[in-house]
């Protein structure tokens, strides 16, 4: 193999190597009472930090590009883009997870190796140009998430979500396979490039049977990543495994696989462009499911936790809607919607880490346990934390598309993909219901601001300090994506370049 090829996949190599290097130093060092060890937590969020700061200066830097034998991996300066992208919503990730493991008394540096072999995969996916390579790599990922669905092992419902993910998901594997099989026996080959290539040739579309079964194959292989995305109708298993797993295991699921997954399922849908008929009316079904479905179990919600993981499977649905269309504008527009849903997922679950860990501190929580936060639980948080409860309306404000916020400009973006492709009936039905999920958003408020229900024991639960450093930095992490939430509605034209860009040097 070339040394050329080598250097391009310097940055997998070397967080590989990092992550090997940290799982024997850390089990090397759990018990040596010599050096004040067991070790615990905080040493190895210090560790994964550095690492992850390392990994991206390195992926910053990276000027060699080039693909693995038979194009299993292609590195490109777009891929370089969203790996940094990557490793950028890790960092935030890594603070929070720390926080709600702590939490929950879970002390167990094996799960901080877990969540670098969960970002390994998805480096190696954004990379991914062939099923069978990408195959692999999400089986890998898969596996990641089964152990931390269930890491919580006193907990039945931690083992019952991880016992209806590895179920779910093994189901969703043989689906996958099944439709590259069907590719294989049909075009010989699951490379990306070839599979273009073939659906490009005139000759293809002169044999019937070849198009539906190689379609068949297209749309099993689309299910199977759509499933991953907790795309309605296949969000089944989200609610239930989100909710039942550990809390840091929850904001891993509903935060960092979906840049993966999204830039993956872009590369693919572009490979097989040749039938995207066959694919687009799925899409926009899908998006339209995901947002009603979404919208609608919201409203019903008393749980603070499950209402934001049916508000995640709504903003899925903006998610899908531009593989309907299939453009590079339509995929920078993707891509801009996502980094929002990314910086505000963020917001909401470091929030929601905030609210418990100071319940767990005056209520004493026993051991391993945590009380279930409704959402009437915050009544009158606005009389008690007024920033905290003003950031609230800065967050709903922009998840429900009201300007003067960048998530209006990103649903803006979605519902203009959607007019250029004359899906006229799809963008008024998602209108309406986008008004619905301002309901639900806008109570919330109205509880933080207007409600004179306080906390049963005290109010006291709400008067926050943050005298910990570790708070401090997720505070100046806050501040900084609640900027983000206003800068981009007034300065997006930067980063709409820089996303435009890596669409044509990666797709």
């Amino acid at each position: 193999m070339d040394d050329s090829v080598l250097k391009s996949f310097t940055l997998e190599i070397f967080f590989s190597v990092c992550i090997i290097s940290l799982l024997v130093l850390n089990v090397r060092f759990t018990n040596v009472l010599a050096f004040n060890f067991p070790i615990i937590n905080k040493e190895v969020i210090v560790q994964i930090f550095f690492l992850l700061i390392c990994s991206l200066v390195i992926a910053y830097n990276s000027r060699i590009f080039g693909a693995l034998e038979n194009f299993l991996f292609l590195n490109t300066s777009g891929t370089s883009i969203f790996k940094i992208l990557l490793i950028l919503a890790s960092i935030p990730v890594l603070l929070l997870i720390g926080r709600a493991l702590s939490i929950e008394k879970i002390n167990f540096n094996e799960y901080f190796i877990i969540y670098l072999l969960t970002l390994l995969a998805m480096l190696l996916l954004i990379s991914c140009t062939d099923l069978l390579s990408s195959y692999l790599v999400i089986e890998m990922q898969a596996l990641c998430f089964y152990i931390i669905a269930s890491f919580k092992r006193n907990s039945s419902f931690s083992t019952e979500a991880g016992l209806k993910y590895f179920i779910s998901g093994s189901f969703i594997t043989g689906i996958f396979l099944v439709g590259a099989s069907i590719i294989y026996g049909c075009l010989g080959t699951l490379t990306f490039n070839n599979i273009f290539c073939i659906f490009s040739a005139p000759i293809y579309f002169e044999s019937i049977d070849l198009i539906y079964c190689t379609s068949l194959g297209v749309i099993l292989i689309t299910a199977s990543l759509l499933f991953k995305l907790s795309a309605a109708p296949f969000h089944f298993w989200s609610p239930d495994v989100y909710e039942g797993a550990p809390l840091a295991s929850t904001i891993i699921f509903s935060i960092i696989p979906k840049i993966s997954i999204l830039i993956f399922l872009i590369r693919w849908v572009l490979s097989t462009s040749g039938i995207s008929s066959y694919c687009s009316f799925i899409f926009l079904i899908v998006g339209m499911f995901s947002v009603f479905f979404g919208t609608v179990f919201a409203v019903r919600q008393k749980r603070i936790k499950r209402l934001i993981i049916y508000s995640s499977i709504a903003q899925v649905g903006f998610l899908v809607f531009p593989f309907s269309v299939s453009s590079i504008d339509s995929y920078t527009h993707l891509q801009f919607f996502l980094i929002l849903y990314i910086n505000t997922s963020i917001l909401i679950w470091g929030n929601f880490v905030l609210f418990y860990e100071s319940l767990n501190s005056y209520k004493s929580f026993c051991v391993g346990s945590l009380d279930t936060l409704y959402v009437s639980t915050l009544s009158g948080l606005a009389r008690i934390n007024k920033l905290q409860a003003f950031s609230f309306i800065l967050i709903f404000f922009s998840i429900s598309g009201i300007p003067p916020f960048a998530g209006f400009l990103a649903k803006i973006f979605i519902f203009l993909t959607l007019l250029g492709a004359k899906q006229f009936l799809t963008s008024f039905i998602v209108i309406m219901l986008n008004m619905i999920s301002v309901y639900y958003y806008i109570r919330i408020v109205k509880i933080l601001f207007f409600e004179s229900k306080v906390l049963v024991s005290s109010n006291l639960g709400f008067q926050m300090t943050y005298s910990n450093p570790l708070q401090e930095t997720l505070l100046n992490v806050f501040v900084f994506s609640l900027f983000i939430l206003i800068y981009l509605f007034f300065k997006p034209t930067f980063l709409y370049l820089v996303l435009t860009l890596s669409c044509h040097a990666s797709l």
